[in-house]
């Protein structure tokens, strides 16, 4: 498979993280202004989306491959091996999409416990 080097994003690519960093700032801002209003599990169900939404940024070669958009379609092999790639060169985006799905779970449990 045939990779670029890190700094040669696409303008599509540009614009995905653009969009996505900007939904995450729109959701840690909602979860800051909940957590104003003394809604705990509304903020930290908004902080739980924005690292989930964090996550995505680097995610676009994956997404593309995975809807078709390249050039050619990839076997499962190939999805795979890239999935491995852009799990080693950014290790922290496991770890944010960990501490986002364990956020929504808490806000989940803090709705349930009727915390508001």
């Amino acid at each position: 498979m045939n990779h670029r080097p890190a700094n040669e994003a696409t303008a599509q690519e540009r614009l995905w993280r653009t969009v996505l960093f900007v939904f995450s700032a729109v959701m840690g801002a909602f979860s800051l202004v909940d957590l104003d209003a003394g809604r705990l599990s509304g903020a930290t169900g908004d902080a739980g989306i924005a690292c989930l939404i964090l996550s995505l940024m680097n995610q676009f070669p994956m997404v593309r491959a995975i809807v078709g958009e390249s050039s050619k379609r990839l076997s499962p092999e190939e999805l795979q091996r890239e999935a491995e790639r852009l799990r080693t060169s950014h290790p922290w985006t496991e770890r944010i999409a960990t501490a986002g799905w364990t956020l929504l779970f808490g806000s989940l449990i803090l709705r349930a416990l009727g915390v508001d």
